[in-house]
């Protein structure tokens, strides 16, 4: 009698759990994407190869969402990164622990932690911790799905600022979890921050968001913004932002006020049926006491789609810059900003992919990519790749 009044109580509780959960619309989710890459990296003078297996921002996390009634709605978001090749936290490039990255590891809710309010008329209010509208904008054109893709910050291509990403940055540190960004990159989650975005008014929708970034005693404090635009209508698409980083010096207790970093970014598709066609420009720039540096990106795509399948090419090029510079047995390692200064124009770099995807169904696709990439110093990195995506 005693265990059936245990297990009629849990049972109970746990159709309590369920039922307010319904109520709610908590839904845990998931992405989980693994890929088998062969990575051969060469200089002027040596070569090496190495294959291994590669997680590609596995994630899961919760999303909730209560209707308030009169269309108001609350809602939230709680998401963290690990590594689906060894069931590890995701680690920062260059560091042996798991630390506050850029992509958020190390942190209990390192890619998302944030809760708002939202109305059909009136839009949505975020507060709390989350990607910032530069990579609304970035995430339109991203076709290699791999580590290795133009977009993926640590090819230092795009990103911005595409300085690079581990060493120049790393006076400009996240402040405990304020910024997850410790390099300086416009592709950012920002904590301490609040968002708005607009509703959705014909295809035409704004987000702006601005972040404190960490209250200091130090004075003039970092803050950021960020504000994007998108048009989605029909076979176009269309998207613009621009992203500020006032006073970034001062997260390294440095009092300059010089240390002002700036992107913008533009992009265009158009969709015939048979085959999309994009393309986006990026202009970016970091503020220095003895003057400015500014790169320029730009890239062009194009998918066809056959059923389940979907083939695609891109082709990108930054002009100046510092694309990463290859030093086996090390790997890829960025210049001191002594020498991005007094090398400026010869750190440009070009990447070309061809991606093909078979999609068995919305939650499951495999893929298979080669990408190659070349800096004006001679550094190449040529990678083919397979891997799997799982969405739940």
């Amino acid at each position: 009698m005693k265990f059936t009044k245990v297990a009629l109580a849990t049972a109970v509780a746990l159709a309590a759990v369920a039922a307010q959960a319904q109520t709610a619309n908590v839904t845990l989710y998931g992405y989980i994407n693994t890929s088998l890459e062969s990575n051969r990296g060469s200089n002027a003078t040596t070569s090496s190869t190495v294959n291994r297996m590669t997680s590609n921002s596995s994630r899961f996390g919760f999303r909730g969402r209560e209707d308030l009634g009169g269309g108001l709605y609350a809602h939230f978001q709680l998401e963290n990164s690990f590594n689906s090749d060894d069931g590890g936290l995701a680690t920062n490039p260059g560091t042996s622990a798991a630390i506050p990255s850029g992509n958020g590891a190390g942190i209990m809710w390192g890619r998302e932690a944030w809760v708002g309010l939202g109305g059909a008329a009136w839009g949505e209010v975020k507060l709390g911790y989350g990607l910032t509208p530069y990579d609304d904008v970035l995430g339109l054109s991203h076709q290699n799905i791999g580590s290795t893709g133009a977009q993926n910050r640590n090819n230092g291509l795009s990103g911005g600022p595409g300085f690079a990403f581990n060493q120049l940055f790393t006076n400009y540190g996240r402040g405990g979890t304020a910024f997850s960004e410790s390099q300086g990159n416009f592709d950012a989650r920002a904590g301490n921050s609040i968002s708005y975005a607009t509703p959705n008014l014909g295809g035409f929708t704004v987000r702006s968001q601005y972040s404190l970034i960490q209250e200091q005693a130090v004075s003039p404090r970092a803050r950021l913004w960020d504000t994007a635009a998108i048009y989605s209508n029909g076979p176009i698409t269309v998207g613009a932002v621009y992203a500020l980083h006032k006073d970034f010096g001062g997260l390294a207790g440095v009092v300059t006020g010089t240390h002002d970093q700036t992107a913008f970014r533009g992009y265009g598709r158009y969709n015939f049926g048979v085959a999309r066609i994009d393309g986006a420009y990026d202009v970016t720039s970091y503020k220095l006491a003895a003057g400015s540096l500014k790169m320029k990106y730009w890239e062009v795509g194009a998918q066809v789609p056959l059923g389940a399948h979907n083939v695609g090419l891109q082709y990108s090029q930054r002009d100046n810059g510092a694309a990463w510079a290859y030093n086996p047995p090390v790997g890829y390692t960025a210049p001191t900003l002594a020498t991005l200064r007094s090398n400026w124009t010869a750190g440009g770099g070009k990447h070309v992919s061809l991606v093909y995807d078979y999609t068995f169904s919305k939650r499951t696709q495999v893929y298979a990519y080669y990408s190659s990439m070349k800096n004006e110093t001679g550094g190449k990195l040529n990678t083919p790749a397979i891997g799997f995506i799982h969405r739940f």
